[in-house]
């Protein structure tokens, strides 16, 4: 902010301040329904079924279902990385973390209706989500075999 200030003078640095507290106030209703959205997440779904449905023991299947639910979660980071930690809180095993990610990012319906089709077109919009169809799969299989824990390491080593 001072540099901007300094460089381009106080008109300029207003005008961004204004578009600063424009963007805040129109991310920050976004972000409260995300943090709602997950919090009710992690109270309603019974941990034992979310862990039996999409932990790592369900395999092939969470992995489906998690490419399934990432191609119709609507919104950006926001919106969808904290039902990503509540999910995770619930029991949802990497794998399938890691392809409702994936799906999220690559197959979402709501940005190739609202982005893709309008400014590439149909043919070009189909092209694409079919060749990366196979994307959410891969990387969760792949994430199997990538020797990361998923938890962090505790001070106490506990």
């Amino acid at each position: 902010g001072i540099a901007c200030y300094v460089v381009a003078g106080p008109g300029t640095f207003f005008a961004s301040f204004r578009n600063d507290l424009e963007l805040v106030v129109m991310i920050t209703p976004r972000l409260g329904a995300a943090l709602l959205i997950a919090a009710s997440i992690q109270v309603l779904l019974p941990r034992d079924k979310v862990a039996r449905w999409l932990g790592d023991k369900a395999g092939l299947r969470g992995i489906l279902l998690a490419t399934g639910a990432g191609m119709v979660t609507p919104g950006g980071p926001m919106t969808s990385f904290p039902v990503v930690n509540a999910l995770h809180e619930a029991g949802t095993g990497r794998r399938a973390l890691v392809a409702y990610l994936t799906s999220w990012s690559t197959q979402g319906f709501q940005r190739i209706l609202m982005w893709e089709v309008p400014m590439m077109g149909l043919e070009f919009a189909t092209l694409r989500f079919v060749a990366s169809l196979p994307l959410p799969l891969v990387a969760g299989l792949i994430s199997r075999y990538v020797p990361i824990e998923t938890e962090p390491a505790r001070p106490d080593g506990a």
